[in-house]
Parts: C-alpha cells; structure tokens; sequence
C-alpha cells in the first residue's frame, strides 16, 4: 500500500492544475416551476442544499464527501435505474455480472463482493430516509426524483445500518402549494426505446397537497443474441407509479404519506466474448453425426460462438427462457415533523417495502442450447422500518437531532439448478440439438464400445443430469439509538459528534434437495417435473436436508468526530474521524454445507474513516472548490474465499470469511464555476488506491494454467496449505477498478426570443482498470481506459420544451468490465451506449 502521504502530494498537485465538479447545483426546497423551467440563474449559482444530516444545509458547511445530481439531470441523461447512475458519480463503482441479482456496487473501489440474502451491503441505497438494504435495490425505476445524494465513507451514524463504505440517497419530488400543474414528457430512442412520464401537482386546499406520477419504458436489447429465435439480450420493460398526499397545517404539523408500486423485466445481462474462440471450451458433448458416427467434439467445434472481433457489436448466445431479471417494489411511508414549541422538532418515519426478485441465468453460451437454468428462483425482501426524532437546528451555537431507530429486513431465496453439461455430465448432441443429457462414465463408455464395434448402443448410456434446489431465509433485526450534538465553539470554530448504539439479532435457516435422474428416458426431465414424481417416488429423493439454523447477536457503538474552521465566510476545512459497522453475514447457497454451520455466521465488518476536507464558495458563490483527502480501513472484511480450520487434518471452510483488513486511501475534488452568465463548467475528479491490506487469513485458489497451480507470475504468494496451493493476497489491489475517475461538463445556455434552452458536453473518464489475480499472474489486459463524450441540448418556452441526447459522440467503442483467462481467451461487457446512442423527448408544462 502505498503512504498516504504520497497521495497527498498529488492531491495537492491536482489542485492547483485541474478542476473537479459538483454535479449540479440543488435547492434541497426547490420548487416545481424552477425543475420544470431549468433555467440559470442571472446572477449567482444557487446555493447547495442538501439533507444528508437530517435537515438542509448549505453543502459546504457539510462535514461529509457528496455529490449531487438534479432529476432533470437524470431525465436529461435518459437514465433509469440506479445501475445507470453510477457512470455519473466519480468514486462509485459497478463490477457487471450475468444477472441483475449478482451485480455489484463499490464506493472508492471497496464495496460487497456479491448479492446474497445471507449477505449484508457495505453501501446503502435509502429512499427518502427509508434503508433499502440490498444492492439489487438499485434496479428500482428512478423517476420524479429531486435529487440524488452520493455520500462516499462511513454513514452509519444518522442513516442506520450497514454503511460501512457509502450511500445513495434519492429524494423524491415532493408535493407543493405552489400551483396546480404537471407535465407530460414522452422520450424516444435507439433500439425502438420508448418512454412515457408524467407527473402532476395538486393543492386541494391551504392545508392538502397530493402530487402523483407514472412512468412507462420499453427498449430492445443491444447485445446480439445468435441462438435460433431468440430475443436479442438487453430489453427492458419498466413500469410505474407513486402517489404522494402532503398535509401542513401551516403552523406547527406537516405530514407526508407515500404509495408507490414499480416492475421491471428484462433478459439482462451477458457478456461478448472477444477475440478469438476458445475451441475447446466447456465440457465436450457426445455427438452423433448424420453418418451414424459417435464422438466426442466441442461445441465450439460444432457450431462456433461469435466474438465481438468477428461482426463488430456485442454478441452472445443465450436461451432468455433462464435468461431474465424480473422485479416487483411495492413501498409505503410516512413521514411527520411536529414543531413542540420554537426549537424543537418530534420527526417520526416509518416504511413498509416488499421487494421481489425473479431471476434466471445460465452459465455456457454455446449457439446449441444445453442448459435449462444454472441457477434460478424467486427471492424477496420485506422490510420494516421506524425511527423517531428529536432535533434543534438553526440555533446560534448548538444544534442537536438524537431518535431511536427500527429496522427488520425478512428475506427469502428458493433457487432451483436444472444443468446438463455440469461436474461428471455430458450432452449428446444428434441433429445439432440436445438429445439428451448422461453421465459423464457412461457417455464415455458409449463412445469407447462404438469405437470397439461400430455400434451406437444406447443402452450403455445413464440419463444424469444436475438437479438441485435450496430453501433459505434470512431475518436481520436492529434496535439503535443515534444522535448528534453540533456545537459553535466560536465564531469560526465548530464540532460535531455523532454517535449510533446499536444490537443487530440476525438468523438465517437453510434447507437442501437433490434429486436424482429418472432411470427411464433420455435425461432431459425437468425440475419441476422431477420433484412432483418425488412425492410418489422417494428413490427420486438422493439427497434432502432438513431445515438448519443459524443465529448471531451483535452490539456495536460507531461514532463520528468533526472539526471545522472558517477560515473566511467562503472558505471552510475540516477534519472528521467516522467509523462504520456491517452486520455479520451467512454462506447460504445451494453449495452450503449444514455440517459446517459452526462456521456462521461470519464475522461483522468495521471500518474507520479519515478525512481532511476543504469546502468553498468564492465571487458570491460563482466558483465554488470542494477537496477531500480520505483513509478509509474495512476490518474483518467480508469476502468468499477459505478459512484454515485445521491445517495438520486439511480441514477448510470455504464460503463467506473474514479477511483481517482492507484499505482504500486518496481524494477527491470538485469544482462548480459560473464562468459568465450563462457559461457553467462542473467538474469532478476522484483518484484512490483499493488494496486487500491484510488477508493473509483469507487465502483464495493459486491461479491455474491448466492443471498448473504454480501461480504464473504470483508464484512467489503461493504456498501449500492443508493440501492445496493457496495465494495470499496481502498487498494487491481490488480488481476491476478504475482508480481515477473524472467527469466534466461544460454548459452553455441561451435565449431565442421567449425560448430559453441550453447545450452541454459531457466528458467522462474512467483509468484502465485494476487487474485481476488471474490477469497479475499470467500478465493479462483488464479493462482498458476509456473517455467518452456525450452532447445534450434544450429548448423551451415554459410550456413546451424539447431535449435532445448523444451518448458517446464520437462513437469510441469501450466496455465496463473485460476479463482474461490464463490463456489470454476475453470477455467483456459492453454498455448501451459503447458505440454512439441517439434519443430526444418532447415535454408539455400545465
């Protein structure tokens, strides 16, 4: 790990020769007319707002490193769902995946390393106040939004649990008494995408207020999809609705009440292979030629797989039968802040949200379809949350919130495995499609008795084909108490001191079923099919767990400290000291082991958080400068990797360990500049360096090449431990990380007689990404660097107004995440927009 001392100086450095950005300028209050007009102001930028402690303050005197984006932003940049946010929020990380479910998000390249109910986030996705635990959350429809908040480091004290590296705060529009009225927006793009929103604002009366909004989106898939008949893959289809009543007494009572219900379904995700073919890949097939003849050929050898490299355009080849990602939000909250008398304030929240997730995906991408699912089922997630709050704000010298806090997360899984071309199981292919699935020995027996004899005797073949399925559940109940005291110890000094006290009761059950192949047949029964036969037949039954629990209790104590000084009434530094919590996790999964339940559940997560921050506003807030230096340490970080029970009897856990610590350390700049009237430029930079720091506890597999463990290039890590070759991976860096981020924007605005509008460049930079162990040891490429340019312009007149989109204008292709194998053969995933993506919307004010 390198100092972060050096990383100062080339914070410092940066400073003095390059921008960095404030993603946009936001009135935590701001009204409907102002979204709706999007137009500049004439004189000085508005002051950022935002309510990240709780209440609005003016961001610069917020001890904390944000960023914020405006929803006429998000609309602006046709984004809908969390997952697309993130390439606009330097420091927050995706690490792609084949399915919805399993993808990933990382703050300052630290983050969870999968989705799993028995598995808690390091970053937080919040609604409004409301914790939304897990990362497969970001998948909600993101529309009539407000504002979106990123906050990067430890936030665990004021937004509960789990914040052990970031958060994610959408704050939704909410209603007004300002005037009757609403819009209609209708968006049309590449790939036949079409999308309808609309919201309306209604002031029944001094009092009531009630505003609602729907959303509709359909777009085709951009990933081409070479299996006969089969959609291509990447469409998506969104739907859905919020209603919002606001009650306000005009004196002391205000009340706000929220119902919103959301899908999404789409055939997401894959990735493209690139370069050439690995004609031997996967498990060969037993196939019969229209000769009569008998042999064992790859599937690549049958019917080739496309690259990216052979037509130019993602490509892939999936059923998307099991190839699917389905989700259903249901959420309700309240929200109620009682004035006691002139200083005081009761808050009360409380929320209800059932999340569903249907989800399929398949492992091999072979142009012959072999697989049902490789892993599939349903999974939910109900959560409860209440919280209470006291708080005294805008007081000369002490400002105060301190409240009680509830929150219960019920989740559940049923995952079922339905493979052929699994472990000792091999197809046969006859007439170029799967004609049945068998047993690895005795397909081996077919072809070596028809080579002996010229005879296809089938009766030698047994029907055997993976079927598996797995029942689990998981309850993570927390009790807290939190507060915070900000106290003016003089006109320029200040201290803030945070706190949560919290217990976290956890369980998780388990239950396992393998079932055997029917002995009549060809190996292609279903699951499904299967399991019903069981009921009547228990030699279907090979295997079948009864339910396992598991149980933890922890308490922890988190704080946070901070010092600021104003050096001036426009400059402000401070220095904060924050430590985080993550709840202990279960190794749950069809792979699990209820003999070994004396290992769950796995340890919780703690980090601490360092940061010097410098926060300014100069010209009468024309420029305004943010910097933040960061030490950011994750101990007993949560990762999936093997834990030495007893190296003299090769005892080993592997699953879901503890690695003594991880560390991420570096800055972060930002810059929002009104360079004249009408010209603004918003910049944002971000660099650090994400290293497993310790994890000698937490060794992995030395990389293979072959049958080769020797570990290539890594060699020197490996070593022999309780029978296997096993890598240390103290002091190398996450992977899949670009540890240098930057976004820029430079908007130019303008008046055509009544018409007002704008036109803004975008640029956005990600660093070649961070290497993976198997890439490290046999000196293969990652991601490569990528800086993408997108155009967007406006026009309006207050009633009409017409947007227009290029992502990637000049058509540079790139990719989110590339990986290699030891032997060189790629994959890659490409986004939406990895080669130039037009759309444009036509919006009516009333």
């Amino acid at each position: 790990m390198p100092p972060i001392g050096n990383l100062n100086s080339k914070a410092l450095l940066f400073t003095v020769f390059s921008f960095s950005a404030f993603t946009n300028a936001v009135y935590a209050q701001e009204s409907t007319a102002d979204l709706e007009s999007n137009q500049e102001s004439e004189s000085d930028i508005e002051i950022i707002e935002v309510s990240v402690q709780k209440r609005a303050q003016a961001l610069k005197d917020v001890p904390v490193s944000i960023q914020v984006l405006k929803g006429d932003l998000i609309e602006e940049l046709a984004l809908d769902s969390g997952f697309d946010l993130i390439k606009y929020l330097p420091g927050f990380n995706i690490d792609d995946s084949t399915e919805i479910r399993t993808t990933t998000l990382k703050t300052r390249g630290i983050g969870t390393f999968t989705n799993s109910i028995g598995l808690q986030s390091s970053n937080l996705v919040v609604i409004d106040g409301e914790v939304l635990p897990r990362q497969n959350m970001l998948n909600l429809t993101v529309a009539d939004i407000d504002r979106v908040e990123a906050l990067r480091g430890p936030q665990g004290t004021l937004f509960g649990q789990n914040t052990s590296t970031g958060l994610i705060h959408y704050v939704t529009a909410r209603p007004n008494f300002d005037r009757l009225g609403g819009k209609v927006r209708v968006r049309y793009t590449e790939f036949n995408g079409i999308d309808l929103s609309s919201h309306i604002n209604v002031p029944i009366n001094e009092n009531w207020a009630f505003r609602a909004n729907v959303q509709y989106s359909d777009i085709d898939g951009w990933i081409l999809n070479t299996q006969p008949g089969e959609e291509d893959i990447g469409a998506t289809e969104t739907k859905g609705v919020r209603g919002q009543l606001l009650y306000d007494n005009g004196q002391d009572l205000d009340v706000i009440f929220r119902l919103e219900y959301s899908e999404r379904d789409t055939n997401c995700c894959s990735f493209s292979r690139l370069g050439d073919i690995n004609l031997n890949f996967g498990p060969n097939p037993t196939v019969i030629g229209d000769d009569g003849s008998v042999a064992e050929i790859p599937f690549n050898v049958l019917n080739r797989e496309l690259s990216f490299d052979d037509i130019g355009q993602p490509v892939t080849a999936r059923s998307n039968e099991f190839n699917f990602g389905d989700t259903r939000n249901t959420g309700f909250s309240y929200e109620a802040n009682y004035l006691l008398n002139d200083d005081i304030t009761l808050s009360y929240n409380g929320s209800y949200r059932d999340f569903e997730l249907f989800s399929a995906s398949t492992f091999f991408t072979f142009n012959i379809p072999i697989e049902r699912a490789n892993f599939a089922g349903n999974e939910s997630t109900e959560v409860i949350q209440q919280e209470f709050r006291l708080s005294s704000f805008n007081n000369d010298r002490l400002n105060w919130v301190a409240g009680l806090f509830y929150h219960n997360t019920d989740g559940q899984r049923s995952e079922f495995r339905d493979v052929c071309a699994a472990g000792a199981r091999r197809a046969l292919i006859e007439n170029d499609e799967l004609a049945g699935c068998f047993s690895l020995n005795s397909s081996r027996a077919f072809i070596a008795n028809f080579q002996d004899t010229g005879i296809a005797d089938r009766s030698i073949l047994v029907p055997d084909r993976l079927l598996s399925s797995g029942d689990f559940t998981t309850e993570f109940e927390n009790f807290a108490i939190f507060g915070q005291l900000e106290y003016r110890i003089t006109d320029q000094l200040d201290a803030t001191f945070g706190f949560r006290a919290l217990n976290e009761d956890s369980s998780a059950t388990f239950s396992r079923l393998d079932l055997n192949t029917p002995s009549e047949g060809v190996g292609l029964d279903t699951f499904e099919d299967v399991l019903a036969r069981s009921a009547s037949d228990p030699s279907l039954i090979r295997r079948q767990d009864t339910p396992t629990e598991f149980t933890n209790s922890e308490t922890a104590f988190i704080y946070k400290t901070v010092l600021g000084y104003d050096i001036t009434d426009d400059v402000r530094v401070y220095a904060n000291y924050s430590t985080g919590f993550k709840g202990a996790s279960y190794f749950i999964t069809t792979n699990t082991d209820p003999a070994q339940a004396d290992n769950f559940p796995t340890d919780p997560e703690r980090s601490v958080n360092r940061e010097l921050g410098l926060r300014s506003g100069w010209f009468n807030n024309k420029f305004l400068f943010n910097f933040t230096l960061f030490d950011l340490t994750v101990e007993d970080y949560q990762i999936r990797a093997t834990r030495i029970i007893d190296e003299e009897t090769n005892t080993l856990f592997v699953g879901f360990v503890n690695a003594e610590e991880a560390r991420t350390t570096g800055f972060e700049t930002d810059i929002l500049w009104k360079i004249t009237n009408s010209l603004t430029l918003n910049a944002s930079y971000t660099e650090y360096d994400a290293r497993f720091e310790d994890f000698s506890n937490a060794p992995v597999n030395c990389p293979r090449l072959g049958q080769d463990r020797s570990g290539g290039l890594l060699s020197d890590r490996c070593s022999t431990i309780a029978g296997a070759e096993r890598l240390d991976l103290t002091g190398l860096p996450f992977p899949n990380n670009a540890e240098r981020q930057f976004l820029g924007t430079l908007t130019q605005g303008f008046k055509i007689g009544s018409w007002q509008g704008g036109v803004s460049a975008v640029y956005r930079y990600n660093s070649e990404a961070t290497r993976s162990t198997i890439e490290l040891a046999f000196d293969q490429e990652s991601n490569p660097s990528n800086g993408i340019w997108d155009l967007r312009a406006n026009i309006g007149n207050g009633k009409l107004r017409f947007d227009v989109f290029v992502q990637n204008l000049f058509d540079k292709t790139y990719t989110t995440r590339l990986n290699r194998n030891a032997e060189g053969f790629g994959t890659a995933f490409f986004p939406r927009d990895y080669t130039r993506y037009i759309g444009g919307s036509v919006q009516y004010n009333f």
